[in-house]
């Protein structure tokens, strides 16, 4: 016997910092009736399946937090994974969400019916939810990316994704190799360069890399902000003015990232004596072009015997390891592919459908975009977190992820409190904002001519917000209902 449909004001997908930080946010504002459907067995989202080894954020741990629940044990600077796991699983606690999450419940297909204004909800359990108002909440670094190399399938020994760690692999006294050079690879490599036999690090493309500055809290200053709220806040927004103070020279002024050049540069020279290493260990763009990374232990890896950076191009995977243009064959016993997330409509692991059926990745094709990160013409009543447009360049994404829950909160009352079937926003002023960003980012250095997961192929930037921080949260502060179509 099929189930009764369900029938929610608001469907939350994913509980991770946006899926729980929404849902927190819709309780505090007295809308009680969502549900969060969570494909794991608990909440954390990336922070929960994110594994690998040596797995930390690259924002200091004080802003990369919930503003309004601050963690005065944050063991140091930039906190690893199961520090972050340990506050989400707090948060979700301490706010009482897990009765409005289904866990180990993932959504196959999200449709909207036009004609009573819902969202029609399908899981992987058969069960159909309806919903007034969709949030994909599934985050930008949710769906591994694998890279198309031929002989992928024929590899004999182990492989597996950073995004995606098995710990079962032993990698003691392995041959292993690491393909790609970016956010995961600079974690994973001086984590597992100690205890492998051999490590082969194949780039395609060197990153620009900033020293951390990474530092652990003594029990005393986690006393103290404990004890004094006020000195835990004073120093988040020290943080927040450092890092948002970095970005006119990404924007306005590039002449400024010199200091960036000079930073990578006096840190690959004190690590790392061989110049021809050097070389292959410096970019030939400008920084910001690419994702700029962190570390203070990438430089120091490749001074290991043991590790080496291989910088011609892979022509295949053969059974026994990597082919190289140069026509080496590396044999390998291990594969790790650092090779990032899928980004706009295929990081959505179930289908959107929005007005007359049209999918979400058919609509937006190779350029996506969103009013203000959140709203998609012709999927009305849906509100991405994390949305095209809305990604930083410069600071913490939860400052961005909380201005949405808010805007989220006053879009679904005003649609319940007007009793409208749905709001649609208008299509030329989501086309108008598109273009006035691509406008505003035309000189920045994110659009300074390297291949980039920021752009896409066409040359635009769907990712990154054009400005600072605070500008988001002051144009989202209110709903103007002048950007949709409001149909009752």
């Amino acid at each position: 016997m099929t189930e009764p449909r369900k029938h929610v004001d608001v469907a939350i997908i994913g509980a991770g910092f946006a899926g729980l930080g929404t849902g927190i946010e819709l309780k505090n504002a007295g809308i009680l009736n969502f549900v969060i459907f969570e494909g794991e067995e608990g909440v954390g989202g990336s922070w929960r399946t994110n594994t690998y080894p040596g797995c930390a954020c690259d924002v200091p741990s004080h802003l990369y937090s919930y503003s309004f629940a601050p963690n005065p044990k944050w063991p140091e600077a930039f906190s690893r994974q199961e520090d972050i796991r340990r506050y989400i699983e707090e948060c979700a606690n301490q706010y009482g969400m897990e009765p409005y999450i289904r866990f180990s419940t993932r959504v196959t297909d999200a449709s909207f019916d036009e004609k009573s204004g819902r969202w029609i909800i399908t899981t992987d359990d058969g069960q159909i939810t309806e919903a007034r108002v969709l949030v994909p909440a599934t985050g930008a670094l949710s769906h591994p990316k694998y890279p198309e190399i031929k002989g992928m399938d024929t590899f004999q020994g182990k492989a597996l994704h950073a995004a995606r760690w098995d710990s079962s692999i032993d990698l003691r006294g392995k041959r292993v190799g690491v393909i790609g050079s970016g956010a995961s690879a600079i974690q994973v490599v001086p984590n597992v360069a100690g205890e492998v036999a051999d490590l082969k690090v194949f780039q395609r493309t060197p990153s620009w890399v900033m020293p951390k500055f990474n530092r652990t809290f003594t029990e005393k200053q986690q006393r103290d902000w404990a004890k004094h709220p006020w000195k835990q806040k004073a120093h988040r927004l020290g943080l927040y003015w450092t890092m948002e103070s970095a970005l006119p020279a990404i924007l306005w002024y590039p002449q400024l990232l010199k200091v960036g050049e000079l930073m990578h540069k006096r840190a690959l020279h004190k690590h790392i004596k061989d110049p021809v290493l050097r070389r292959k260990l410096t970019p030939d763009y400008k920084v910001g072009c690419k994702r700029t990374l962190v570390s203070d232990d990438w430089f120091p890896a490749f001074a290991r015997p043991n590790v080496h950076l291989i910088t011609e191009g892979i022509t295949e995977i053969t059974p026994a390891g990597v082919r190289t243009s140069d026509g080496v064959e590396h044999p390998l016993d291990v594969i790790i592919y650092c090779t990032g997330y899928e980004i706009g409509a295929p990081a959505f692991p179930f289908a959107i459908k929005g007005i007359g059926g049209v999918s979400l990745s058919d609509y937006w094709g190779g350029q996506a975009k969103a009013y203000y990160g959140m709203n998609v013409s012709r999927f009305p009543n849906m509100l991405l977190t994390m949305g095209p447009n809305s990604g930083p360049g410069h600071t913490s994404v939860l400052i961005y992820q909380e201005a949405q829950y808010k805007y989220i909160a006053k879009y679904t009352k005003t649609l319940l409190k007007q009793k409208l079937r749905y709001l649609d926003v208008k299509e030329d002023v989501m086309q108008a904002q598109f273009d006035g960003f691509q406008e505003r980012m035309r000189n920045s250095s994110w659009l300074s001519g390297c291949q980039s997961w920021y752009l896409n192929a066409d040359g635009t930037n769907s990712t990154m917000w054009p400005g600072f921080s605070f500008e988001y949260v002051l144009r989202t502060k209110k709903l103007d209902m002048g950007a949709y179509n409001a149909v009752a």
